[in-house]
Formats: structure tokens, C-alpha cells, sequence
């Protein structure tokens, strides 16, 4: 299924993307969308969705240009901010309405010039609808990065697992602590609630876990409601990346499986600073 499109006018638009199969493309959105606005780049490379709140929480979602089936960009690169609750909500505009569970939405998308609105075309079964977003200007978004040599811990667990860990945390507690400990070498989870205090502990020899270094033990906070969007990237990836470092950042990688092809998702969230 395609949407066919005149190709003479693509060099006109700063970007024109199409794809025979939306839903990747909302699953993937929909796992980054704990706030109402993103910030939409595009590159040669596909398009990166940034997502923060508080500059202390920064979602980025990474579709690669390989998805689309054309992608077209005629700059170097192009940005603006943008609802992702609309848009989301366009590219599922379709979701339950065909009885042939085999079918699927097409897509053409366009971005003239900066300012114009973001122009969706979405089509299935013969069945067309047209959507047009506002676009805003980009504001500057956080520089989170955890350099290789700055990493003090990284390990590797299926999502399925660390998701049903999550899961079972208790929904009073205010913070969620990881421990990365180098020697014994495990992976800790502790939540203090009106429950009391519960903890898990993975060590790094667990069939769950696919890797597990760690240069120095370091026990760190974070708040429970900065954690929770986690769970939506596990319901979609097969498996999950964590690194810190010596200030205690937080970085969560999760790799989605689209096809034939990988995206990913990543999650930056700054640590609880105890005032002594």
C-alpha cells in the first residue's frame, strides 16, 4: 500500500518522508510521550524526537531513515517543536477501524519551510485523510551524554524481565534506588513505600542479564515518576541498555526490532542529590 506523491515537488519541501506501515512509527512516539511537545529533528540520518521535563528528564527516539520507504531532505538539518499528542493521534486515526487485521496505514509527510505546518497524508483500504500541525520554534534542549570513558557502570537485561521488575515496584514510593556493585558483581533495585521497603537483586551471572560491568559501586536515587515512562519502552523493545556514571546520570537505551531494521530509544534521567 502506497501513497503516491509527484516527485518533481519534493525538492520544493525541506523534508518528505513516506512509509507503508504507520505503526511503527506511533509505537514508537507513543513510548516517548510523558509530556504534550517534542522537538522534531531531522537529518540524513532519519529523524530524532526529543521529549524533556524539568531539565531533569530527556526521551529521545531515533527512526531511521531506513524505515521510510523515501525520505527526502533537502538541508542539512531541519527542526521545530511540535504536539505530539496530535500527532500521535493522527497517525492513528485508522487504529480499529478496518475488520482485515493485515491492513495498514500509509503515510506522506511533508515540511515545506520553517514555520509552515507539518502536512500528514494517511491512507488504508482506498480511504484518505489529510492532517496539517502547527510547528513552533526550537528552544534549546539539554546536552545529556555519558562519553565511553566516563561510564562507571553498563549492563545489559532482556526488557521483558527488567519490565516485570518495574512492574511489581510499589506505586507509594517516592524514589527507586540502583545499586551497581563491582564486587560481588549484582544489579539492585530498592523502593521505599507505605508498604515499607522491598528489593530486588540481579546478579550479574542471572539469566536475565546479557551483560554487567561495572568499575566502582555506586548506589544512586532517583524519583519514581521519572522511571515510570520506562515501562512504555520495554512493551516494545527486546532488550535494555543502562549506564551511569561517577555524578550518577542515568542512561536507559532500548532497542526496538522494526522489521528487519533496529530503532532505538533513550532515556536521560538526572539523580536525587541527598542534602546531607
Amino acid at each position: 500500500m502506497e501513497i503516491d506523491g509527484n516527485d518533481s515537488l519534493e525538492e520544493k519541501y525541506l523534508l518528505v518522508a513516506k512509509a507503508d506501515n504507520v505503526k511503527h512509527i506511533s509505537s514508537l512516539l507513543k513510548a516517548v510521550n510523558f509530556k504534550d511537545v517534542g522537538v522534531c529533528f531531522a537529518t540524513e540520518h532519519g529523524l530524532k524526537i526529543v521529549v524533556e521535563d524539568s531539565k531533569c528528564v530527556q526521551a529521545n527516539t531515533f527512526i531511521g531513515s531506513e524505515i521510510f520507504q523515501e525520505y527526502h531532505l533537502n538541508d542539512d538539518t531541519v527542526a521545530f517543536r511540535i504536539d505530539l499528542n496530535t500527532l500521535i493521534e493522527c497517525l492513528t486515526v485508522f487504529d480499529g477501524c478496518s475488520t482485515n487485521p493485515s491492513s495498514t496505514t500509509a503515510l506522506k509527510l511533508t515540511y515545506k519551510e520553517y514555520g509552515s505546518p507539518v502536512k500528514l497524508l494517511l491512507e488504508e483500504g482506498g480511504i484518505i485523510t489529510d492532517c496539517s500541525l502547527r510547528t513552533m520554534e526550537v528552544f534549546d534542549i539539554l546536552d545529556f551524554s555519558i562519553p565511553a570513558e566516563s561510564t562507571t557502570s553498563k549492563i545489559i537485561l532482556r526488557s521483558s524481565d527488567f519490565k516485570d521488575i518495574l512492574s511489581d515496584i510499589d506505586g507509594t514510593s517516592d524514589y527507586v534506588e540502583f545499586t551497581f556493585s563491582e564486587e560481588p558483581q549484582y544489579f539492585k533495585i530498592l523502593t521505599s513505600g507505605i508498604a515499607g521497603k522491598c528489593s530486588v537483586e540481579i546478579p550479574s551471572k542471572s539469566e536475565i542479564m546479557e551483560q554487567f560491568v561495572c568499575s566502582t559501586t555506586i548506589t544512586v536515587k532517583y524519583k519514581y515518576k521519572q522511571i515510570k515512562p520506562f515501562l512504555k519502552c520495554m512493551n516494545i523493545s527486546q532488550k535494555t541498555l543502562i549506564r551511569t556514571n561517577e555524578e550518577g546520570l542515568l542512561c536507559c537505551q532500548f532497542m526496538v526490532q522494526v522489521d528487519s531494521h533496529t530503532c532505538y530509544l533513550e532515556y536521560f534521567c538526572t539523580p536525587i542529590i541527598d542534602e546531607d
